[in-house]
């Protein structure tokens, strides 16, 4: 006995109504697409978060530029998320300062910096309801950062460059999305920031307390992958790294254009409060200085396959 074919109209689109019939389509469709998923090359996919040395990649991604270039940018709200998106292969590379490459590394030896993107100069923030003499003689601190990230770093380096007792500390791990909103706090309180959050805690009344600049810290931000992906994924890094250039040569040209592609994803209220919070970084992917190298080379951040910056496009 023959299977039974329905065909009936429904909006001018005709439709099937066997299982026998609807199910061969289904599975021609899937093996169709398994060919067409075997023949295209996955691309590669990049996660960053919300940081001014970022906007590169953000401005790369409003522009439309990777479209063509088997290229994807996965935008996240923290520097530990960039991590776990790492670490479970969702993604195959990711921006971070060194202390998420020393975290990473330790499971993948063979990681190191592709692109160098910029330099902390005053762009991390340390905030406070309270000034540093008052702090130090508090017996109780609420600490608000990411606890697993480059934040970490700076707490530590606040409280022993101040003399405060770590063991005070009361320590709340939210991202610095979270901790933007953070309402003005009757309790001691600390959050340790970055550009462009700290607008709306000084808006809450939170003032700057330190910052990288005056810590004098060196915390650098890069593109950091594998040696299977700088291989696999050769030309897809090498049309990253020269976009980058073309995309701090507009910022260079024109801020104006610049910041409006930008100013989408970033808070930052006008070009003024933009061009302000660039004086926070200093943009070390062109930097090839012995000074600059002595210093990734003092950090333990190999140098050999940083690609070489781009000058014409």
């Amino acid at each position: 006995m023959h299977p039974v074919v329905l065909l009936f109209e429904k909006g001018g689109v005709a439709i099937l109504k066997n299982s026998f019939v609807v199910f061969s389509f289904i599975l021609v469709s899937v093996l169709i697409a398994i060919g067409c998923s075997l023949s295209t090359p996955q691309p590669l996919r990049i996660s960053t978060n919300l940081w001014i040395g970022y906007s590169p990649l953000f401005y790369i991604q409003q522009k439309g530029w990777l479209k063509e270039h088997n290229i994807e940018i996965v935008t996240l709200v923290s520097l530990s998320e960039n991590m776990q998106m790492y670490e479970s292969g969702f993604v195959n590379a990711f921006t971070g300062t060194q202390y998420e490459f020393e975290q990473m590394r330790e499971n993948t030896p063979d990681l190191e910096p592709a692109i160098l993107l910029d330099r902390s100069l005053g762009g991390d923030i340390i905030m406070g309801n309270r000034d540093i003499e008052t702090l130090q003689k508090e017996k109780k601190i609420n600490v608000y950062l990411e606890i697993d990230s480059v934040n970490k770093v700076l707490l530590e380096s606040f409280t022993e460059l101040y003399g405060i007792d770590a063991s005070l500390l009361h320590l709340f791990n939210k991202d610095s999305d979270e901790s933007s909103k953070l309402a003005m706090q009757e309790e001691p309180t600390l959050i340790i920031t970055y550009t462009p959050y700290d607008m709306l805690l000084k808006k809450n009344g939170y003032q700057v307390l330190d910052t990288t600049k005056n810590m004098h810290l060196f915390v650098i931000d890069a593109l950091y992958a594998d040696a299977n992906t700088r291989e696999v994924y050769a030309e897809e890094l090498a049309v990253l790294n020269q976009l980058i250039a073309k995309a701090l040569d507009r910022l260079k040209k024109d801020p104006d254009e610049y910041f409006s592609a930008i100013r989408v994803f970033f808070k930052y209220q006008d070009k003024h409060t933009f061009l302000k919070a660039l004086g926070s970084i200093q943009w070390v992917y062109d930097d090839r200085s012995l000074e600059l190298m002595k210093q990734l080379e003092a950090h333990q951040i190999p140098t050999q396959n940083i690609l070489e910056p781009v000058h014409e496009f």
